[in-house]
């Protein structure tokens, strides 16, 4: 194979690439525009049949509803770093507001009565480990951010 050639095969490579990565936004938004619907759907089922003075019913409605909705902001972030990417930006910002955004979720959809107190306490110590790591990462890349505009 010729140095022409494998120009002309790495540049199909590269152009199936971003097909791909097109097909990956785009699956993106169609997971984005289906959660807000089931988003309407929860809230709306809930209203309908449930009784809002319920405060557990309450209550489980609020953290669904929630839940639903840092799961969207995830898949937002996600999005948005496969766009970066295919635009050959940084992505580093976009992944770690995804990693936060799921630790959150993470965090408040946590049961800890689903499991002993030894499994609990290593889980929730788990969590406290991975944010203080994102919100360290996170304050990095803003001071390098802020360093840089300067």
């Amino acid at each position: 194979m010729d140095r022409i050639e494998a120009t002309r095969f790495t540049g199909l490579l590269e152009r199936g690439i971003t097909i791909l990565q097109t097909v990956i936004a785009a699956f993106l938004a169609l997971l984005l525009l289906l959660g807000v619907v089931n988003l309407g759907f929860v809230i709306g089922r809930s209203i309908l049949v449930r009784d809002v003075t319920d405060t557990t019913a309450t209550l489980s409605l609020v953290r669904s509803s929630i839940d639903i909705v840092l799961y969207l902001f995830v898949i937002v972030e996600l999005y948005q770093t496969v766009v970066a990417y295919v635009e050959s930006q940084s992505v580093v910002m976009a992944v770690i507001h995804a990693g936060l955004i799921a630790v959150v979720r993470q965090i408040i959809t946590f049961k800890p009565d689903d499991y002993g107190p030894t499994e609990a306490i290593t889980i929730a110590g788990v969590y406290v480990v991975l944010l203080l790591g994102l919100l360290i990462g996170f304050w990095v890349v803003h001071q390098e951010i802020d360093e840089a505009a300067e």
